[in-house]
């Protein structure tokens, strides 16, 4: 038996961001942080191009708004490292290409329908395509 191929991300650094009460992420999709008033923690939010955080490392489902509580939601975000990032199965990245999201995070081929991605003006650069239990994911580098 083959072993997860969740062994072949390396984090190298994490950080961690406020997800609002009434807001669900999806684990292992690219996610970017709003301008907080200083203060406040980052606010998490699917990235869709442009200047990004870094890949969520957890599903964080929404809060039924009736049972909510004020308590803060934390994400882990690795920003740093050989991440794994869910890919489009029909547009899906190939070796070496700079890293483009969809606007629900996900990663596509470059030319498609996606946007470049920067992390603290850095390319985060596809190593490589791997599938885990049908999901259509890549190893991506990220400075």
């Amino acid at each position: 038996m083959a072993s997860p191929v969740y062994g072949k991300q390396f984090i190298r650094f994490a950080e961690t961001g406020y997800v609002p009460d009434a807001v669900s992420l999806p684990q292992f999709r690219v996610v970017k942080i709003d301008n907080a008033p200083a203060g406040e923690p980052p606010t998490l939010a699917l990235a869709d191009g442009g200047e990004a955080f870094g890949v969520l490392q957890q599903d964080v489902i929404a809060l039924d708004p009736d049972k909510a509580t004020s308590g803060q939601r934390l994400g882990t975000v690795a920003t740093s490292g050989l991440l794994l990032v869910e890919a489009n199965a029909v547009s899906t990245p190939t070796q070496n290409e700079p890293l483009e999201v969809d606007g629900n995070g996900i990663a596509v081929a470059s030319g498609g329908s996606g946007t470049p991605v920067t992390v603290g003006g850095s390319t985060p650069i596809v190593r490589q395509q791997v599938i885990i239990g049908g999901v259509y994911m890549v190893l991506v580098s990220f400075n």
